[in-house]
């Protein structure tokens, strides 16, 4: 077969109107292509031109058949007044001020958004000026040019934090359509801004729609019409869109595949081998080489053999271009990059898949035996496994009050969680085995259904806001009991700087709440000082930190070097979890790891009754 260039190599695969020459790959030089031009991120976040100089060293250094423009979503949010970001040194941006938290503050937005039109912000300009640099440098003529932009539902959720979005696709679901119609407008405008300059892809970054997140039917009505319209848009407009969006996705692949966009890119979980059977004949597929357990963790031989794998499975007719997950990390060894990168280029079409070797024991993600595949904390839990299975008999007694608790909180049945409640203490039951045995055992299970990828964010919500209709019953008989001997206390809470995505962290304070703990949560982008101060001035027996990206854990251990320079190092109980953690590195840190909310609550606990028995 002739030799493309890396621009023909692309589109071919995008486009599946032929096989490519070899097995096109993306590399995700983003943040990480600037490091490797010698320049800070948040020094040329706002200078388009010294950002595309430091790409292009990271091409010439690791090749790779695209360009990026950009490094991530939050363009058109930083278009809306009021939005704050903080341009951190080794990391993509971290937002840290929603700028419509309310209802008021959003209508003053409209307003002004109605009266004035959309007012692209400094570093749309900036991307502008980095895609007309690689122009002018003769880039598109040999490579893809693609930029990242945040998606509508996703632009929604930003503007107004995820958890008061969330609560209002319950609550209010008319304001949400509200809020993402406007965004859609933005994130529109943000695009045709793109294409003006020169990109040729604008790759439509809509996390918030996975279904780790939003259930199937919540997206099919608030997410993928909106998804629609833009990228009937963008055709219109004479450019090409693509989808990512990240972790459990299989209930809408479909949905996807029928949005109007070329690509779909992303985790796919649970396997994009699953979503090449399912929707590889309607749409090309990007993805997904493990970024943390495979490219951070593993040997360039590990990296090497999974993407023969994605070969073998996905890319065997074409319509696949390998790519990490999500932005490549800044600690990421080369030697990863390059493995990524010549073995794509060593795997030629047409594909001979036997060459590619003895694959059997090498797994894609989202596979059950994928280093990188995501537990949950409950799995071994003999009581979780026995209600869930229905395998529980009937009971009588305090029993029957927890089963019925437990199915309460399970169905999100309120008044079912306030009866039971009731006839408990009716029974001569104490607060005490009613919310622990009871209500936060409902949670527990509803928190490992989710972790399976059987229940979804909102189901949490609606599960904690069950049992929150039955707590005012008992608590007054918990505050008047003084804990009976159930020792609980506070409990620090934050995604560490240079982290956004906080649906995780979120959910650890529920799952805390809900056994008892008092709760204080930081929020974003939380410096080790802020740990420290608010664990000292609250009395905190706990510091829970979510790391979303390996560049982060400094920030981690940074808490713990702090808290000994001042002689406080066994003070507090130090947990840390999210996507970028791991127990090796919770042992090599000195910290404890939780796979999950309920294992945050098992490790407090745990540190605890170590307390008092000390």
């Amino acid at each position: 077969m002739t030799k493309m260039t890396s621009r023909e190599r692309i589109f071919a695969a995008v486009t599946m109107s032929a096989l490519p020459d070899q097995l096109p790959v993306v590399p995700l030089l983003m943040t990480r292509g600037i490091r490797e031009g010698g320049v800070r991120v948040d020094e040329v976040l706002l200078n388009g031109e010294a950002q595309a100089h430091a790409k292009k060293k990271a091409l010439d250094k690791f090749g790779g058949d695209v360009i990026l423009a950009g490094t991530d979503l939050f363009t058109p949010v930083e278009c809306v007044p009021g939005c704050e970001l903080d341009y951190l040194p080794y990391a993509q941006p971290s937002l840290v001020t929603h700028p419509t938290p309310n209802k008021a503050a959003f209508y003053r937005f409209k307003e002004r958004y109605e009266r004035e039109g959309f007012q692209p912000s400094k570093r749309v300009l900036a991307i502008q000026d980095e895609i007309r640099t690689y122009v002018k440098m003769g880039l598109k003529d040999t490579h893809a040019i693609p930029t990242p932009v945040g998606g509508p539902i996703t632009t929604a959720q930003l503007m107004t934090g995820s958890s008061d979005f969330l609560q209002n696709l319950s609550d209010d679901p008319d304001y949400c359509d509200e809020v993402t119609e406007l965004a859609l407008d933005v994130v529109k405008n943000v695009c045709r801004m793109m294409f003006e300059a020169g990109a040729d892809v604008c790759n439509i970054l809509d996390p918030f729609t996975s279904s780790d997140i939003l259930p199937p039917d919540v997206y099919r009505k608030h997410g993928l019409p909106y998804q629609k319209r833009l990228f009937a848009y963008i055709k219109e407009i004479g450019g090409i869109g693509f989808t990512h969006t990240c972790t459990f996705t299989q209930p809408i692949w479909r949905d996807i595949a029928g949005n109007g966009c070329f690509n779909f890119n992303g985790d796919m979980y649970p396997g994009m081998d699953k979503a090449k059977q399912a929707i590889g004949g309607q749409i090309s597929l990007m993805g997904t080489l493990s970024p943390y357990s495979t490219l951070m963790h593993g040997s360039t031989d590990d990296v090497r053999n999974e993407v023969k794998k994605i070969a073998a499975e996905v890319g065997y007719n074409g319509g696949a271009i390998v790519m990490p997950g999500c932005d490549l990390d800044w600690n990421i060894p080369e030697e990863n990059l390059h493995a990524m990168i010549q073995q794509c280029a060593d795997i030629k079409y047409p594909m001979d898949v036997p060459s590619l070797g003895d694959l059997s024991n090498v797994y894609l993600a989202g596979h059950p035996k994928h280093p990188g595949k995501r537990g949950s904390s409950a799995q071994s839990d003999q009581k979780v496994v026995a209600i869930e299975s229905g395998q529980q008999e009937a009971l009588t007694g305090k029993d029957e009050v927890n089963q019925k608790l437990v199915e309460a909180i399970m169905e999100y049945d309120g008044d079912k969680a306030i009866e039971w409640t009731k006839t408990g203490l009716e029974r001569g039951m104490t607060a005490q085995e009613i919310v622990f045995d009871g209500l936060s055992m409902g949670m527990k299970i509803v928190g490992d259904m989710y972790e399976r990828n059987e229940r979804f964010v909102t189901d949490m919500l609606k599960a904690a806001k069950t049992m929150d209709k039955a707590m005012p019953i008992v608590t007054p008989l918990l505050e008047a009991s003084g804990g009976d001997g159930a020792e609980t206390g506070t409990v620090i809470v934050g995604l560490v700087r240079g982290n956004t995505q906080d649906i995780g962290k979120n959910l650890v304070c529920l799952m805390l709440k809900a056994n008892g703990f008092n709760v204080i949560d930081l929020g974003k982008n939380v410096k080790p000082e802020q740990f420290i101060e608010a664990a000292e001035r609250e009395n905190a027996v706990a510091i829970g930190m979510s790391v979303m990206t390996n560049s982060s854990s400094v920030y981690v251990e940074k808490t713990k070097q702090l808290l000994e320079d001042q002689g406080k190092g066994g003070k507090y109980l130090l947990m840390f979890g999210g996507a970028a953690a791991n127990v090796g590195l919770g042992r090599q840190i000195g910290i404890e790891y939780g796979i999950d909310a309920n294992a945050a609550v098992s490790l407090v606990r745990d540190h605890l009754a170590k307390r008092v028995a000390a």
